[in-house]
């Protein structure tokens, strides 16, 4: 499979991490029933933090398991035990991103930072967002192409905040905002022709000005954090580039939590580099979707086929996919 000697082309993989959104009661369970090494990965993660992750994942309640600060320690749980099983196979990633808190799991795999560092880093970082004062949600927008989306966003600024707060894919798009000025876009951008607008159930107006409230208390947390240089590439979200130093990581990681995600530039970075196929590491399916509707000819895999572990087996040598 990479013996390009033949005029064979070797395919190029990237390794895809979800972030908040994709948790669900459940989530995790065949990891930890097949898997020696996830469950070890839960067992660390829960001590750093002092939750049972295993069963707030299995068990829930919903409500409980989508509290911000319960949802980001999860969803990277989950996503470090498929990488732990990845690994039992003898698999290193080859270039990484994760989409918002996804990026945590895309760090812990490149040997950018520890799993218990990570764990705790996301859960303060989801406490210090749900501490957030100021009035805000989240509007999905589905149909429009971005020039279009944010001509209308400053229309409707004229009501209060609202900024394009995730650039999901070319026609998928997320804002954040003043709910005033959110209903406002809903209402210009429904006449404009998009096929869907639909308020998240979320409580703030993440990845916006106005999380403007904690950024020097998270920065601060990211300025603790003991980073090292990562093993592999990895595309972050504010800039949708790779950055190649410790002080541009811990700072596109500082500026995250008001800078938008930036998804679908990742993707088309990632394409730009050669990259034929994405795997989901994770208990979902909403990145690597997310990227195949914004590169089509991408292909994919996530961890939701029962068969995952029995396609990839054979591919030995990973690493040397993501290389030229």
């Amino acid at each position: 499979m990479n013996d390009t000697s033949r005029g064979e082309v070797a395919e190029r993989w990237a390794w895809l991490f979800p972030g908040q959104g994709s948790q669900k009661v459940g989530m995790g369970r065949r990891m930890l029933e097949r898997s020696v090494e996830a469950r070890r990965v839960f067992e660390e993660a829960s001590e750093a933090i002092g939750v049972d992750l295993a069963r707030l994942c299995l068990e829930g309640p919903l409500e409980k398991l989508t509290a911000t600060e319960n949802a980001q320690p999860a969803i990277v749980t989950v996503s470090v035990a498929c990488l732990a099983e990845l690994r039992e196979l003898g698999l290193e990633p080859p270039i990484v991103a994760g989409h918002s808190v996804g990026e945590f799991s895309a760090l812990v795999a490149a040997g950018c930072l520890p799993l218990a560092e990570a764990v705790r880093a996301v859960r303060k970082r989801g406490q210090l967002m749900a501490s957030v004062t100021a009035p805000g949600r989240m509007l999905a927008v589905m149909g429009l192409e971005q020039s279009r989306v944010e001509a209308l966003c400053q229309e409707a600024a004229r009501e209060g905040v609202v900024v394009v707060a995730i650039h999901n894919s070319p026609q998928q798009f997320v804002l954040s905002g003043a709910v005033r000025a959110l209903e406002c876009f809903k209402d210009l951008a429904l006449a404009a022709g998009a096929k869907e607008c639909v308020m998240l159930e979320v409580s703030h107006a993440f990845h916006s000005p106005l999380m403007a409230q904690i950024h020097e208390d998270w920065r601060a947390e990211v300025a603790r954090l003991r980073l090292r240089m990562p093993r592999c590439p990895v595309i972050l979200n504010t800039t949708a580039k790779e950055l190649r130093t410790l002080v541009c990581i811990r700072q596109s990681l500082g500026d995250q939590i008001t800078a938008p995600v930036l998804w679908m530039q990742c993707v088309r970075n990632l394409a730009g580099q050669g990259v034929t196929r994405v795997l989901e590491v994770g208990d979902s399916k909403v990145v690597s979707s997310l990227a195949r509707r914004t590169v089509p000819s991408l292909q994919a895999l996530t961890f939701l086929d029962p068969s995952i572990l029995n396609q990839i087996a054979p591919v030995k040598g990973w690493r040397t996919l993501g290389e030229s």
